[in-house]
C-alpha cells in the first residue's frame, strides 16, 4: 500500500516537473527570440534549441510586433508552362485555404512565402523550392492531363496595409482581397537528365 501511494506521489512529481520544464522552454524561447537585441547568452540558448524552435515553430521576427509591425501580407504562386504550350497556376497553400493535414503545416508555408522568398535573396532556398514545385506538379499530372513541366515562373503576391491615419482602420481578421504582383525568380528544369538551371529576375 505504501508502495502504490509513493509511485503515485513520484509520478504526479514527475508530471510536475515535465509540465513546468515544458512552459519554461517555450516561454523563455519566445522572450530571449522576441528581443531586438539579443545577448551572447541568448544567442547561444537559442543555438542550442534551433532544432525544437524550428519543429515546434516558436520564432516570429521582432518586426512582427514592435516598434513598426509588419504591415504586409504575401505568398507565392508560379505559373507553369508545359511543353505542349499549356499553362497552368501552382499556389502555395495558404493557412485560410488549406484542408485536413494541410493546416498542420500551412503556416510553415505562410512563413516561407512571405519572410524567405524574396526577390533577390536567397537563391539556393529558391532552388530547392523550384525543385519541389515541379516535383509537385509533374505527380499532380500523372493523375490528370500527364503533360510535363516546360518552365515555371514565380510571382510574389503581396498587399500592404498603410495604418490609420494615413489609410482607413482594417478591422482585425479581415483578409486582403486585392494583391499586387512581381515577378521573383524563373525556373527551368531538365527532367531527362535531372539537372537544372535557374535564374533570378528583378
Amino acid at each position: 500500500m505504501i508502495k502504490n501511494e509513493n509511485a503515485i506521489r513520484y509520478c504526479s512529481l514527475g508530471k510536475k516537473i515535465v509540465i513546468t520544464a515544458f512552459f519554461t522552454l517555450n516561454v523563455s524561447i519566445m522572450i530571449v527570440d522576441g528581443l531586438p537585441d539579443k545577448s551572447l547568452l541568448g544567442s547561444r540558448f537559442l543555438k542550442s534549441v534551433a532544432q525544437y524552435q524550428a519543429w515546434s515553430m516558436l520564432y516570429q521576427p521582432w518586426a512582427m510586433f514592435a516598434p513598426n509591425p509588419m504591415n504586409t501580407t504575401a505568398f507565392v504562386e508560379a505559373q507553369v508552362e508545359f511543353t505542349d504550350g499549356t499553362f497552368d497556376t501552382w499556389q502555395i497553400p495558404r493557412p485560410q485555404n488549406a484542408k485536413g493535414w494541410q493546416r498542420l503545416v500551412a503556416d510553415r508555408y505562410r512563413i516561407l512565402g512571405q519572410e524567405t522568398l524574396l526577390p533577390n535573396t536567397n537563391e539556393l532556398v529558391w532552388f530547392d523550392f523550384s525543385k519541389f514545385v515541379t516535383n509537385q506538379v509533374q505527380l499532380k499530372e500523372k493523375e490528370g492531363k500527364n503533360r510535363t513541366v516546360k518552365n515555371l515562373s514565380f510571382h510574389r503576391k503581396f498587399s500592404r496595409v498603410i495604418p490609420p491615419p494615413q489609410g482607413p482602420l482594417i478591422p482585425h481578421g479581415q483578409l486582403s482581397t486585392s494583391f499586387e504582383s512581381e515577378p521573383v525568380f524563373a525556373y527551368q528544369p531538365n527532367l531527362e537528365t535531372q539537372r537544372y538551371e535557374a535564374n533570378n529576375s528583378n
